[in-house]
């Protein structure tokens, strides 16, 4: 059975009504200041827990001038990717084929139209086989790459973080290998593809696959230059709440003890 909150009468089944028989307190209101401001203590305690992060966060992204470069550094390789990234040409006799690659016609004409089951035919064949392989591993890294990219941008909120410029170096250097990665791939199929048929097929890199090599590599070197600046994080002053919390704390251990104490004599006299 439950007890008064005040006396620590234990009431009975017969007790229906709000008051406590023994000592008349109204049991639905008792306290109700002391538990409005335990709520009021627990929002504080959670906004001092939490008002560091969004310190980090802040500096993150508005800490310094480099931090606002640094945003639109991390736009860049995204914005990069849907420039021309290659060019291929195939002289058909009736039906010539030309077209320029950027990360779009790479999502659209390659990855949504894919067909496995082709795709290992021709890693199988003697005459393309390798080159094909090659060309699968081109788009595949360009794709890791612009998952790199993405995931930058969204990691970028946590670069005050104690791991955070760590891991935007990372990043930036995972993103840096993919994109070249993709490029030497696709050379290599280039050239196999040339030797196998010459005058029909002709292949060239354009400058898109360099900018975005080039764009990993200013913000790593943005990144850099944040370290070397060590601009620390302007945290809040939340002592105040500290210290009211921290008395509050003794305040409410000392009426918990009393009011202990005065339940037992209550019982005992019972």
């Amino acid at each position: 059975m439950a007890t008064c909150p005040k006396c620590g009468y234990k009431l009975k089944l017969k007790d229906y009504k709000p008051e406590c028989p023994s000592c008349g307190v109204n049991l639905i209101y008792y306290n109700m200041e002391e538990r409005l401001a335990a709520d009021a203590e627990k929002a504080e305690a959670e906004h001092i827990q939490f008002q560091p992060r969004i310190d980090r966060l802040k500096a993150a992204f508005i800490g310094s001038k480099m931090a606002v470069v640094r945003i639109i550094c991390s736009l860049l390789p995204i914005g990069m990717l849907f420039l021309p990234l290659c060019k291929i040409e195939v002289g058909l006799p009736y039906s010539p084929i030309k077209s320029t690659v950027s990360i779009l016609t790479i999502a659209m004409d390659v990855v949504a139209s894919l067909n496995f089951d082709a795709l290992l035919k021709l890693f199988g064949s003697e005459v393309i086989g390798k080159a094909m392989i090659f060309y699968a591993l081109a788009i595949v890294t360009l794709l890791l790459a612009a998952v790199i990219a993405i995931v930058n941008l969204l990691f970028l909120m946590l670069s005050a973080s104690p791991r955070g410029l760590k891991r935007n170096f990372s990043f930036c250097v995972i993103g840096t290998v993919f994109s070249a990665l993709s490029f030497v791939f696709f050379t290599i199929m280039n050239n196999e593809l040339n030797s196998t048929f010459p005058g029909i097929y002709t292949g060239s890199s354009q400058f898109g696959i360099f900018c975005v090599v080039a764009a990993f590599i200013i913000l790593f070197v943005v990144n850099l230059i944040i370290k070397k600046q060590n601009i620390p994080v302007k945290y809040k002053d939340l002592s105040e709440f500290e210290e009211r919390l921290a008395k509050n704390a003794a305040e409410r251990e000392a009426h918990d003890a009393a009011l202990k104490e005065a339940q037992q004599e209550t019982v005992a006299a019972q």
